[in-house]
């Protein structure tokens, strides 16, 4: 009979795995977050003065922007995954996805990018029709896309978490089988992976407390368990 570990053993594993290693994953973090805060900052403020030209060049934005993330984010899965092999990591692991198999990686993160545009785009299309005529005055509605385009998002990225971790451990897989992949090896576990989530809320009070400084901490410990995750879930049966 399979058996599968649960939220605590998981949790287990992944203090292990960071034991001696917190500070490559914290500055692995602060990279990923300044680097995409950065390219975030090129969707704000497109107003060409036209509805349909603001409109494209957000969604373009939108896209390249979600695609390079996507690029760093599998970095940060095979940092973590390293260390959950116990073979190591380094700093400049982060951008591996930009020198190792990059053609697939750019398809994959192109792939998870506009599921993700699909989910945020009545938000889009609103925050550019709205541009001219004052936010503010629409605040709740924007709220409520952004809120209805965040959970979309989240199940994207719940259905294929295991995508990056996939890509890296079977290179040789086509960009298709790696997502036919993904969607299978979760089959019938995204609940688990959400219960995993989940046991991460009451340490995000030490985030409030601390005023966002042990968030990395934290990121790095909830990192640590998704690949513990995935390490469990590869043990115990086949893809």
């Amino acid at each position: 009979m399979i058996s599968f570990k649960d939220s605590r053993a998981l949790r287990a594993d992944a203090r292990e795995s960071l034991l001696g290693h917190l500070t490559t994953t914290v500055t692995a973090l602060l990279l990923y977050m300044f680097s995409t805060s950065v390219l975030a900052e090129m969707v704000n403020g497109l107003d060409s003065g036209s509805v349909l030209l603001s409109l494209a060049l957000s969604v373009m934005v939108f896209f390249v922007v979600n695609t390079c993330g996507y690029m760093l984010r599998i970095g940060l899965a095979y940092i973590f995954m390293r260390l959950a092999f116990r073979q190591g990591a380094r700093l400049g692991d982060l951008f591996c996805a930009f020198r190792k198999n990059s053609n697939t990686a750019v398809t994959l993160s192109g792939f998870m990018a506009l599921l993700e545009l699909f989910c945020m785009l009545p938000l889009i299309f609103s925050l550019s029709v709205l541009s001219a005529q004052g936010r503010s005055a629409y605040s709740v509605l924007l709220a409520v896309l952004f809120a209805a385009g965040f959970a979309a998002a989240f199940y994207v990225r719940l259905r294929y978490a295991m995508l990056a971790y996939l890509h890296l451990d079977f290179p040789d897989l086509t960009p298709r089988q790696l997502i036919r992949g993904s969607a299978k090896l979760i089959r019938g576990h995204k609940m688990r992976l959400f219960k995993l989530y989940l046991s991460f809320l009451p340490l995000q009070l030490l985030t409030v407390l601390s005023l966002g400084i042990a968030g990395l901490w934290v990121s790095s410990y909830t990192q640590a368990a998704t690949a513990a995750f995935y390490k469990d879930l590869m043990a115990n049966r086949a893809f």
